[in-house]
């Protein structure tokens, strides 16, 4: 066996040196088939062959990434086998987080998955002895310190493959959270639990790097991070970590980027979907969901008052929150808010673009009602009619609102102007003369 050994070990150091891209992915199954279901003990001489430096920059990027996939494809296969090789890979690729080339990033993120497999905690049962996700998130958020403390807007530093020199902290701190973010977007679909504590503590950053828009410029870094909160959001949670994802997010919601109030409020939409079951067994999380979303639907910025307000009329739709005299009252009570007089300007000054606080709550009465209204695209509520009434009293509104009147009534006429005529009776006399104007009348869509 040694002789064996001494023979092959050197015959697969120079295969790997000159893998090819034809020939990477046969080197991949080979070695794992080859360690499937066998004991690392009769294999240790392959794993430590295949554990020297397999990021040593000889090669090139390519035969880096390849040398990875080889020995992640071998200690996959042993799983809880060997949790003191995936301590020592992982010392050893901690320093190399900050790569420069993308195909080493999305593999050592990959490979960083399957050395926190193993970290499970199940009832009645002691820990597993593998590197523990909640240590690595801390030295993490230690050298990402740069990012999360200051209040500027974190771009894609572009760095060349062959620039030589010490970047600065910064610098180091963005490629080190594009690995980081390879890492997160490659476990959420192969680990066996989610890590929720810990990923909660990179949200605040990540929120702040997500762009609300779609940018067809390529942009790694916000691409990546809003792929990463796309899948973080559709995690399964488990009752007791409800309360803990809300507090963050409600902390987020209070933050002076209205891009990170914006997100909030679509990470909110799919979290609460696929958690809609165990969000609805307990009031008290539908509640603090129902909070934040009608606080937000007084926010300065138009964007995230419109967001609001489609998140309102989804949840109401789906019955997570109901329609009830309580919500009623606080929208009209909004849009009964008194606007100010137009100032008198004088000619050539400067207009100022920053809404009133008057007209951001009359905004966010009107849209309130017009969430309502929107959530019931196939029926006629008992609470529609006075509604509806509340909201053609504001056709003649100044900007915004006076579009979401528009908006909203023509979606109302489109959706119903077949089965109206059947829920005629919930409708006063009045109301009908109003309603039968606004359906057959062109002149509020113009």
């Amino acid at each position: 066996v040694e002789s064996l050994w001494e023979l092959l070990c050197p015959l697969l150091r120079t295969a790997l040196s000159n893998i090819t891209i034809e020939t990477y992915a046969d080197w991949g199954t080979c070695i794992a088939t080859a360690c499937e279901s066998r004991d690392p003990r009769k294999l240790h001489r392959l794993f430590e062959m295949l554990m020297e430096s397999p990021v040593n920059g000889e090669g090139g990027s390519f035969v880096d990434a390849c040398r990875l996939y080889v020995l992640q494809g071998g200690l996959a296969q042993q799983e809880w086998r060997v949790p003191e090789l995936l301590h020592r890979l992982l010392q050893y690729l901690e320093p190399k987080l900050t790569q420069v080339y993308k195909n080493v990033r999305e593999r050592i993120g990959s490979v960083l998955t399957y050395i926190f497999m193993i970290d499970v905690n199940l009832p009645y049962t002691q820990p597993t002895t593998s590197p523990r996700i909640s240590d690595f998130t801390e030295r993490i958020l230690l050298k990402l310190k740069p990012l999360t403390e200051g209040d500027e807007e974190i771009q894609n530093h572009v760095i060349e493959e062959n620039e030589v020199g010490e970047q600065d902290e910064r610098t180091q701190a963005i490629k080190l959270l594009k690995t980081v973010l390879k890492w997160l977007i490659a476990s959420a679909g192969r680990s066996f639990t989610t890590a929720v504590p810990e990923q909660l503590q990179l949200l605040p950053l990540l929120f702040k790097i997500a762009p609300v828009e779609n940018d067809d410029s390529y942009d790694e870094l916000k691409r990546d991070a809003k792929t990463c909160l796309s899948l973080m959001s559709q995690g399964l949670l488990y009752p007791d970590q409800i309360p803990m994802v809300l507090d963050a997010l409600k902390e987020i919601a209070g933050s002076s980027s209205w891009h990170a109030r914006y997100t909030v409020l679509t990470y909110i939409q799919i979290m609460v979907f696929y958690n809609l079951f165990t969000f609805m067994s307990d009031q008290k999380a539908v509640k603090d969901v129902r909070g934040l979303v009608i606080k937000l639907l007084e926010d300065e910025q138009l964007e995230v008052r419109e967001m609001a307000a489609t998140t309102l009329s989804g949840f109401l739709q789906c019955n997570f929150l109901s329609m009830d005299a309580t919500m009623q009252a606080h929208f009209e009570a909004l849009c009964k808010t008194r606007l100010p007089k137009k100032r008198k300007r004088e000619l050539g000054s400067v207009v100022d673009t920053i809404p009133s606080a008057d007209l951001v709550r009359r905004h966010a009465g009107v849209l309130g009602l017009s969430a309502c209204i929107l959530s019931s695209p196939y029926d006629v509520p008992t609470w529609m009619p006075q509604l509806l009434m509340d909201l053609s009293a504001h056709l003649n509104d100044t900007q915004p609102i006076e579009m979401t009147v528009k908006k909203t009534l023509s979606n109302f006429r489109r959706t119903h102007h077949d089965n109206w005529q059947q829920h005629k009776q919930q409708f006063t006399d009045d109301q009908l003369l109003v309603l039968t104007d606004l359906l057959v009348s062109p002149c509020y869509y113009a």
